[in-house]
């Protein structure tokens, strides 16, 4: 049964989701391992399909995109599992055309602490950017 998030939980989880794209933290081995659950896939935007294991052996060593997200949406999936959905863009460099998409993450709370177990991008037509 769905039940409504939150805004302290909200604010949290939109939190580490915007922590995870920091390239201190993507380059970090030991926080990458905290924030992302053994078990974590994700599925990109290009439709690809990745595990904890491949996201470890990457992102330590990628140029981090420069991302912007916004109109964060959450629910309860259950008393110990939420979902995020949101609105991305991101680009490789300054002068790279943006790309769009529809972001869904899960994350599920282990020992008083949550971890990603699941995220997607979804390619989805150009929205208006709202810079906070």
């Amino acid at each position: 049964m769905m039940t409504k998030i939150s805004e302290s939980l909200l604010e949290h989880l939109v939190e580490l989701e915007r922590i995870l794209l920091e390239p201190s933290v993507r380059q970090s081995v030991n926080r990458l391992d905290q924030l992302l659950s053994p078990n974590f896939h994700e599925i990109s935007a290009n439709g690809l399909m990745f595990n904890k294991a491949h996201i470890m052996s990457r992102l330590p060593s990628e140029k981090v995109p420069q991302f912007y997200n916004q109109s964060f949406i959450g629910q309860m999936l259950s008393a110990d599992i939420a979902q995020l959905t949101y609105h991305a863009a991101y680009r490789h460099s300054a002068r790279a055309p943006l790309h769009y998409s529809i972001r869904m993450s899960i994350w599920k709370k282990v020992a008083e602490q949550w971890q990603l177990i699941y995220h997607q991008g979804t390619p989805c037509p150009e929205f208006a950017l709202q810079y906070e």
